[in-house]
């Protein structure tokens, strides 16, 4: 594996960040941080119990209660919150390192990606909480007028998933903080060093005490604070049935909540598509991140008179995604994030041949330096329809499937025959016949031929894939309440 030093006070995290300060965990847990790529020791981090995550909370409920962060004007918390960025940015080859090495996606990705995302993030809920205009008047038609304001929701439950170490707390952390709110974070056990730059760069910035906290901890720890009475909004990325045990929670004190869950998207080739675009364009939406994120496109939907064709592309091209060390440039896909994951994608495979798919590029044998990590060569599921286990449930794991349609009717049932709506994309020559089959396709997200989506539109999905969005202004109002005020006539 490519040597490359970790900076050691990013990865050796043995207190946690509780209103502004730095602690020692109640429980006293340390857990080391190991490479998926090597089983290496990265680094060390506490982990909160129960009692931490309440003095977080009850810290954030302090600071918003008497106004020290919600009630300074929106161009002070900017001027904060830009500065954070740049503390950030100043930063970022460092923490992309740090993310890589407990993550194990490739290090070029998180050095396009995972780290200046998060930075961009805070820039822009910055520029929002300067200039959004919280206040409107309505007047009826009688001369009466109502004062239309919107205010921060209060205090932020934030629960992220291992998969986005710093972009997903970034997508609650800065819109919340940009409106006013206090945040409590509690990323993964798994991943748990990557956020605490938030806390390095949001303290040295000038935020207030009590404003934010970041407590990794486990399952049990953070039912304490999904459950809290004074945690006002949950904010959660993460699987499907995590999130609907986030609502049930939620329900019993109506708390508001922001759910990001599973997917299973899927990319709707039609008949005119260009094969060659398609497989280049397809594979990087299906596989970044090692397969480990929500949107990834792993459903291919092409019409069967071409499923022949597909296959053998798809498998082409598979073979040019070089599995190996993330610290490599030359590397697409790295290890799974840990034993479990590594058995439950690879049960996956297995399960999916039990069905009678054909299974290609499973059986690659890796090199000999790659044993001590979790990797999985990229997969493709062939021979498959959309009734199969492996072809409807969310592997998150480097596994595609090719799956036939005889009509572009039947693609587009089967793209909404699925429990989760988030993402995917449709393909083909015709962009306004594209659209219009994208008008169909009953998911938060979709791209036409492969285009990225325009930075600050909404993300989030229908169905089991979540509730809310995140994202632009969408994101920023989610941790508003909006308030109405009669006051006469003009």
């Amino acid at each position: 594996m490519t040597s490359v030093t970790v900076a050691e006070d990013l990865a050796e995290r043995r207190q946690l960040f509780i209103g502004g300060h730095w602690q020692d965990s109640s429980g006293g847990e340390i857990v080391e941080v190991r490479n998926p790529a090597d089983q290496s020791v990265v680094g060390h981090a506490a982990l909160g119990s129960s009692a931490d995550l309440e003095q977080a909370v009850d810290a954030a409920r302090e600071a918003f209660d008497d106004g020290r962060w919600r009630d300074l004007p929106g161009a002070e918390r900017a001027a904060v919150m830009r500065r954070a960025a740049d503390l950030l940015e100043e930063r970022a080859e460092e923490i992309a390192v740090v993310l890589t090495a407990e993550l194990g996606c490739p290090l070029w990705f998180s050095q396009q990606a995972h780290v200046p995302n998060p930075i961009r993030h805070t820039r822009y809920y910055a520029g929002l909480a300067e200039n959004y205009d919280l206040d409107d008047v309505i007047t009826d038609d009688s001369g009466l007028r109502s004062l239309v304001t919107q205010e921060p929701v209060g205090v932020v439950g934030a629960i992220t998933p291992w998969n986005g170490p710093l972009s997903s707390p970034s997508l609650k952390i800065t819109p919340a903080i940009a409106a006013g709110c206090s945040v409590v974070l509690k990323p993964p056990s798994q991943t748990p060093l990557t956020a605490y730059a938030f806390a390095d760069a949001f303290r040295e910035a000038g935020l207030p005490e009590g404003v934010l906290s970041i407590v990794p901890a486990g399952r049990v720890a953070a039912r304490s604070l999904i459950e809290h009475p004074e945690v006002d909004k949950l904010a959660f990325t993460g699987s499907t049935a995590a999130g609907r045990a986030m609502m049930h929670a939620a329900a019993e004190r109506i708390a508001r909540v922001t759910l990001e869950l599973g997917g299973k998207s899927a990319a709707v080739v039609l008949p005119d598509a260009d094969a060659g675009q398609v497989v280049n364009a397809v594979l990087p939406m299906a596989l970044m991140v090692n397969g480990q994120l929500c949107i990834a496109q792993t459903r291919i939907l092409v019409p069967r008179q071409r499923e022949q064709e597909f296959v053998d592309a798809f498998a082409d091209a598979l073979a040019s995604w070089t599995v190996g060390d993330p610290m490599d440039a030359a590397t697409k896909i790295g290890p799974l994030v840990s034993r479990d994951q590594h058995e439950k994608v690879t049960g996956y495979v297995d399960l999916a041949r039990s069905e009678g798919a054909r299974v290609i590029g499973s059986s690659l044998t890796l090199p000999p330096e790659l044993s001590d990590g979790w990797f999985v060569p990229p997969t493709l599921l062939a021979g498959v329809d959309n009734s199969m286990r492996a072809v409807r449930e969310e592997i998150f794991g480097p596994v595609v499937a090719v799956v036939p349609y005889d009509s572009v009717d039947e693609a587009v049932a089967i793209a909404n025959d699925s429990p989760y709506g988030l993402s995917g994309s449709v393909w083909g020559a015709d962009e306004d016949e594209a659209i219009a089959v994208a008008r169909r396709v009953r998911t938060g997200m979709l791209s036409i031929n492969g285009y990225p989506q325009a930075y600050g539109a909404p993300f989030g999905g229908y169905k089991q894939s979540g509730i809310g969005r995140e994202m632009g202004e969408y994101g920023y109002r989610s941790y508003l309440e909006t308030k109405s005020i009669a006051i006469g006539r003009g």
